[in-house]
């Protein structure tokens, strides 16, 4: 069973409907013999994954897996020591028994809500992550996701020394593009675009897009920013949803840019799905750089 599927929307008979669908993580447990690492959370998931799995490379074999990395059931028995593994919501609320080895538990703030329905089965999916009595670690935020994946690649693996691992970020999630500008594209929730704006301790330009429909949000405030740009298809939408008097809607990334100064640093930082704007969050952080990049020449 694909993880994005809804069962009990399936047009299914009855037989089918009482059936027993296999996800991809129950396959991936039953066949592969790994030390099997789940990650979860509403946001960082992708970061704190390629950070743990550099890390165990430093010294050991390891393989991304997963909603991040590679497709599960294709790397079956993949002959590597571990197994680094970022499960969505959907995979989770999918799973029928929790065979990890070691979990990791990061945010969990509100995502998905289009096919959890409530905030109450979303959480409840990501607790699934927890095995019984196995080691658990939980996020907290008064240390970097990639400190932390240091220090838990540690328990695994004592012999990992920091300064021997030259980190490789993932684009599109606050990468610095140019001095005081960023893509933060991968910002695909408000959840995410609340964390940007806080580690940045954000006051300058922000660019916003994207559909917002998907989780419902509403009188969302952004204090202290000098100016909100928001455009395409469903900016609207978005300007309808968001408590400030400086924002402006326009129809273009094209457009929003052209109305930067750029005396203030600049964030985009969409805040929602890509909706009808782009196919993913990978194509808009591109356009947005390729743009920036014109513009800065």
């Amino acid at each position: 069973m694909s993880p994005g599927f809804i069962i009990d929307s399936l047009p299914l008979d009855d037989k089918l409907h009482s059936s027993e669908f296999v996800s991809d993580i129950d396959l991936f447990f039953v066949e592969d013999k790994s030390y099997k690492i789940g990650i979860t959370g509403t946001n960082g998931k992708s970061s704190f994954t390629n950070y743990l799995n550099q890390a165990l490379n430093s010294v050991s074999s390891s393989i991304a897996l997963g909603n991040f990395g590679n497709p599960l059931p294709e790397n079956i028995n993949h002959g590597k020591k571990y197994s680094v593994i970022e499960l969505s919501s959907f995979q989770l609320d999918k799973m029928l028994v929790n065979k990890l080895d070691m979990a990791i538990l990061l945010d969990i703030t509100i995502d998905h809500l289009d096919y959890h329905e409530t905030e109450d089965n979303y959480r409840l999916s990501k607790l699934k992550i927890l095995p019984p009595q196995k080691d658990t670690f939980i996020y907290h935020q008064n240390q970097s996701l990639r400190e932390f994946a240091l220090s838990t690649s540690k328990i695994l693996e004592p012999s990992i020394i920091e300064n021997n691992i030259l980190f490789e970020e993932l684009p599109h999630r606050l990468e610095e593009i140019s001095e005081g500008i960023f893509n933060d594209s991968k910002s695909t929730n408000i959840s995410s675009l609340k964390y940007a704006l806080r580690t940045l301790k954000f006051d300058g330009d922000l660019l916003m897009c994207g559909d917002p429909s998907k989780e419902m949000w509403s009188d969302l405030e952004i204090p202290n920013v000098n100016q909100i740009i928001i455009f395409g298809k469903h900016a609207e939408e978005i300007s309808a949803l968001i408590k400030s008097k400086n924002k402006v809607c326009v129809e273009s990334m094209r457009q929003a840019i052209g109305l930067l100064s750029f005396k203030n640093k600049i964030l985009f930082s969409p805040g929602n799905p890509s909706g009808k704007d782009y196919a993913n969050f990978e194509e808009r952080g591109k356009e947005f750089c390729e743009i920036i990049r014109r513009v800065k020449m």
